[in-house]
């Protein structure tokens, strides 16, 4: 049996911060875990396509539908499928479980017109809101929504005056897998409803991708 010296005042050497291998301890809140956005400035981007109903207050105003029975050949109540729209969104994270969003929605295709053979605009649409995450796993969470909807999609009547903008209310709901604690991707449903040109009810459902920073 050989024994070595050994002192008393040796210690063993703190693992460096680069080591890769090395473990963090427990509650070091240095290293957070993936989904840990506070504090991080986020870019987002996401398709989605739906269907949407709308009820116009009054039958004059074409929806997308022709109905020959109507006082005016309109139809008062349209419904169809709404067009591609491309979702881009700023947003911060307040919490570790909010982050405060602004979202810049736009369609990819154009929507019906004044009038059954008129061209109409592609959808616009500013929403400000926050994003709320519950039942966090390990790189996984789910979250809801809110937002506010500001519409500028720039509607006309059949004569080509402009229908004016439109206010109402936005909601998302999904499932969030962060792949890193710098970018991470999500699917969702979402709900938008609009009230001042038209009772305007929306439903979609699409994929995202968000990065951010630091």
């Amino acid at each position: 049996m050989v024994a070595t010296p050994a002192f008393a005042d040796d210690k063993l050497a703190p693992a460096k911060a680069d080591d890769a291998t090395a473990a963090p301890a427990k509650g070091d809140v240095t290293v957070p875990p993936a989904t840990f956005h506070k504090g991080q400035i986020g870019i987002s981007a996401r398709l989605s396509v739906g269907a949407q109903a709308i009820a116009t207050y009054d039958s004059k105003y074409y929806c997308g539908t022709v109905d020959t029975t109507a006082e005016h050949g309109f139809a008062p109540v349209c419904a169809g499928r709404s067009p591609v729209a491309l979702g881009l969104e700023g947003s911060y994270g307040v919490a570790r479980h909010v982050e405060l969003v602004l979202e810049l929605r736009f369609g990819l295709e154009k929507d019906f017109g004044g009038a059954p053979n008129l061209e109409g605009p592609r959808p616009l649409l500013l929403a400000p809101g926050a994003r709320f995450f519950f039942s966090e796993a390990a790189r996984t969470r789910l979250f809801v929504q809110p937002e506010v909807v500001f519409d500028f999609s720039g509607y006309k009547d059949a004569g080509g005056m402009d229908r004016g903008n439109d206010f109402g209310f936005r909601g998302l709901e999904g499932i969030w897998i962060d792949l890193h604690r710098t970018y991470g991707m999500y699917a969702f449903v979402g709900e938008t409803l609009t009230f001042v040109r038209w009772i305007d009810a929306g439903f979609e459902a699409g994929v995202g991708f968000q990065g951010r920073y630091p």
